[in-house]
């Protein structure tokens, strides 16, 4: 790409807006002799002031490969240069403590990258000192948007801004990040949310990654007790999973169950996976429906237990589908104040038909119709 540049009277092109901005005052004030312009190609320009040059982009890509543990960073001349580079031990605290703060100036503004372990896990310290200049102050902070880009975010782990050299000690380093990965303060509801969402993310990556939940083992009873309801010798099963041992256990069977008497069955304080083989008359046709019903109350469990229960149905309904033959002809979730009469588990099997919108007439256009004479 082209672009248009303004050069003084003796050829020369100014490198600074502050520059180009006194020329342009000289020129409207001073009335010099006439001024050309010329076409060149722009100088490289990376947002923020200060680019990297050769040298740094030789040093970030030795550090992505794990060749160096420390690189000191600063601008000088609007350039991004490396100051200092250590390749350091397979020890990354002893090559902290033979660094830093050793390698930093106390008034010379500058960026740290130092690895901990992997090449995913480097520290981005800013290092500015509160005594250094204000112009240095502003060009580092300018650079830093751009510095990153560089190197890569998905690289840094950590960031710290550090304005006195002894908050490089390795001990300050290590009480910073403790306090940062620690937790704070948490009631018991949300210490229960975070460790349940830890076994949840384990159990999750320890399993294949492609089901969609957790397929937890189903005991031999309630495996039985699955095939005699695919074979209509069982009318209720009732299974719940165990936080515990990590399965799926058979809790009760009926052999035979009324319809009225299902809602005292299933209980509304735990969550319970239940299945239901009903047998029914409707417009005169006898049918057998087989009910899934997820109960999963409002209070009462625990949050471990919901999101167990949660992530365990998907691959136990397949399991239940494939495995053992059930054949799930309705799903239903109901918690406390759900009803599980007769007459609901009807509208869910045989739902009222929906009323097709009507469409709205429109009236006719005026003067539609023939023609009337007016008598005068």
């Amino acid at each position: 790409m082209l672009t248009m540049s303004v050069v003084d009277n003796n050829g020369q092109k100014p490198e600074r807006a502050f520059d180009f901005i006194l020329l342009f005052v000289s020129l409207q004030f001073q009335i010099p002799r006439p001024v050309y312009f010329y076409l060149s190609s722009p100088r490289p320009f990376v947002e923020g002031g200060a680019f990297p040059n050769a040298a740094l982009r030789n040093a970030l890509n030795l550090g992505k490969q794990a060749k160096l543990r420390l690189i000191k960073i600063v601008v000088n001349n609007e350039e991004m240069t490396p100051n200092y580079e250590f390749a350091g031990t397979a020890n990354w605290r002893d090559d902290w403590k033979a660094c830093l703060p050793e390698c930093v100036d106390a008034y010379e503004p500058c960026f740290i990258l130092f690895r901990l372990n992997t090449i995913t896990e480097w520290v981005l310290i800013t290092f500015v000192d509160d005594r250094a200049p204000v112009r240095e102050k502003m060009l580092l902070a300018a650079t830093c948007a751009t510095f990153k880009s560089e190197f890569g975010q998905c690289y840094i782990e950590h960031e710290k801004h550090v304005t006195d050299r002894k908050d490089l000690t390795l001990t300050a380093f290590e009480s910073w990040l403790k306090a940062k990965t620690e937790l704070g303060p948490m009631s018991e509801v949300e210490k229960e949310l975070h460790n349940a969402q830890q076994e949840r993310a384990a159990i999750a990556h320890a399993g294949p990654q492609h089901l969609k939940g957790v397929a937890f083992p189903v005991d031999r009873n309630a495996e039985e007790a699955l095939r005699k309801l695919a074979r209509q010798q069982l009318s209720f099963v009732q299974l719940s999973v165990d936080t515990l041992n990590e399965a799926i256990k058979l809790e009760n069977t009926l052999e035979s169950l009324e319809p009225s008497a299902l809602a005292s069955k299933v209980p509304r304080d735990k969550p319970r996976y239940t299945f239901y083989n009903f047998d029914h008359t409707w417009e005169g046709v006898p049918q057998k429906c087989t009910l899934f019903i997820y109960s999963l109350p409002s209070s009462g469990s625990s949050i471990k237990e919901r999101m167990l229960y949660s992530s365990c149905k998907g691959p136990f309904l397949g399991a239940a589908q494939n495995q053992y033959g059930v054949v799930i002809t309705n799903k239903m979730e109901v918690d406390a104040r759900d009803d599980l009469s007769e007459k609901a588990l009807l509208e869910v099997i045989h739902p009222l038909p929906v009323e097709a919108p009507k469409q709205f007439s429109r009236p006719a256009p005026p003067r539609a119709g023939p023609r009337r004479i007016t008598k005068v």
